[in-house]
């Protein structure tokens, strides 16, 4: 799964500017998501696992939600369910699970840690 969604795609679209640099990493994101759709999840399992959460959904979850936070922190929808409605789905689907949701930090929060980590990082690169 790492060679699929790699830390370099989101960080493309982290470093992104408005327009269509952003809208380029978006595509980019959109498409290696689709290949994590199209190879581990199929209409007849909830999760990757089959009935239950394993390792990979706690895995594939976290970079799920990072995006989820970056959707909001940039106000651009990467998540839609008519391009992906398989993830979209598992995603919904792994939300619910109680110790999933018992244990995920609030979303308003998550965006005000990242905001200012995400103001430095674009600083450091903008004089670099």
């Amino acid at each position: 799964m790492d060679q699929y969604l790699q830390i370099s795609t989101i960080a493309a679209f982290l470093h992104s500017k408005i327009g269509e640099e952003r809208e380029k990493a978006r595509e980019n994101l959109w498409e290696r998501l689709r290949i994590i759709e199209d190879q581990c999840l199929d209409d007849q399992k909830k999760f990757y696992g089959g009935d239950t959460i394993n390792i990979v959904d706690i895995a594939l979850g976290s970079f799920i939600k990072f995006i989820e936070v970056q959707e909001d922190m940039f106000e651009v929808k990467i998540l839609q369910s008519e391009r992906l409605p398989r993830l979209h789905l598992w995603f919904n689907n792994f939300k619910d699970i109680p110790v999933i949701k018992e244990n995920t930090p609030d979303q308003e929060k998550l965006v005000a840690f990242l905001n200012p980590l995400i103001e430095k990082i674009k600083a450091v690169k903008a004089s670099s």
